[in-house]
């Protein structure tokens, strides 16, 4: 397979059209079909930029080479934030009421609440640096759990 049918592949399995391809590209329609029909090369550029937009790597546009999946660095499972903020909070809830319970004083409180807080950050990290693909059902379940 070379770089022309590796296009082609890609677009068709992301399911865009010609069009669609050279409009995120900055190209014609024409350069897109003159590059899956063989008759030119796209220029770098716009390989690194179909390669984000195919969510592959130059290598593998240019000259076929699979990555292998141990060397692709993956986000974190956003969900697994989520359960360690969850976690957090439900030990921060039991500190405080334990601590309230022994000495009876507001301020002796402030322990559990920032162990909550720090529930609560962990879930945010893991919602801005986390798999676009876990973060909405990581929301939801935190949200779920931790609000209601």
């Amino acid at each position: 397979m070379n770089i022309a049918d590796r296009i082609q592949s890609l677009r068709k399995t992301k399911g865009v059209s010609q069009e669609e391809l050279a409009e995120h590209t900055g190209v014609s329609r024409q350069a897109v079909s003159k590059w899956e029909g063989g008759q030119s090369v796209p220029e770098i550029d716009k390989v690194i930029v179909m390669s984000d937009y195919f969510n592959v790597t130059t290598d593998y546009l240019l000259k076929g080479i699979e990555t292998k999946s141990e060397e692709i660095r993956k986000k974190p499972d956003a969900g697994v934030f989520s359960i360690v903020g969850t976690a957090l909070n439900f030990i921060g809830l039991i500190a405080a009421v334990i601590i309230w319970y022994e000495e009876q004083q507001a301020s002796s409180v402030a322990v559990g609440l920032i162990i909550i807080a720090v529930g609560c950050m962990c879930f945010a990290i893991g919602q801005n640096i986390g798999d676009e693909s876990t973060k909405v059902k990581a929301k939801k379940y935190f949200c779920l759990i931790n609000v209601h």
